[in-house]
């Protein structure tokens, strides 16, 4: 009998917790000493809400056939696409992230170009997210051509 009352107690506390929660602080940084991006910020740092993480998108569409097959640009925006659907799935949008990983197979340097372009069009004028860009040599699916993970912070 005493847990049930404290297991009661805690879901109370964590419950009222959460009511009256403030909402998210994001601070984007790009301290001295460090190059100022144009399509991402060197450190973001987030205060209050709750962390959203959000599985590396890819170029599929909701029946998993893959969209722009052998086409980097075409799924690039697809990718950012579901990465929207995924964050507006729990009340979130692009404002809200914090920290985007890319994987791009057979990485060039033209693609960095053509996705920091796509970064600046998705997230809010300056405040691009902390974003890794890394070169690859396969993702789990040999059509697919590029990743994103996401880290948000929302109320």
């Amino acid at each position: 009998m005493p847990s049930r009352f404290l297991l009661v107690l805690a879901a109370g506390a964590l419950y009222t917790g959460a009511a009256h929660a403030e909402p998210p602080q994001l601070r984007f940084l790009n301290p001295d000493g460090l190059f100022r991006p144009s399509t991402f910020t060197q450190v973001v740092t987030a205060r209050g809400g709750t962390t959203v993480y959000v599985s590396g998108q890819t170029a599929r569409d909701a029946q998993s056939n893959i969209v722009g097959m052998g086409d980097l640009r075409a799924q690039t925006g697809k990718t950012f696409d579901n990465l929207q659907v995924a964050l507006e799935g729990v009340g979130a949008g692009f404002e809200d992230v914090v920290k985007i990983t890319t994987f791009v197979v057979n990485l060039q340097p033209d693609d960095r170009l053509m996705i920091g372009e796509m970064v600046k069009n998705r997230f809010p004028p300056g405040q691009p997210p902390a974003h890794t860009l890394v070169g690859v040599q396969a993702l789990a699916v040999p059509e697919l051509l590029i990743e994103i993970e996401a880290v948000a912070v929302v109320d």
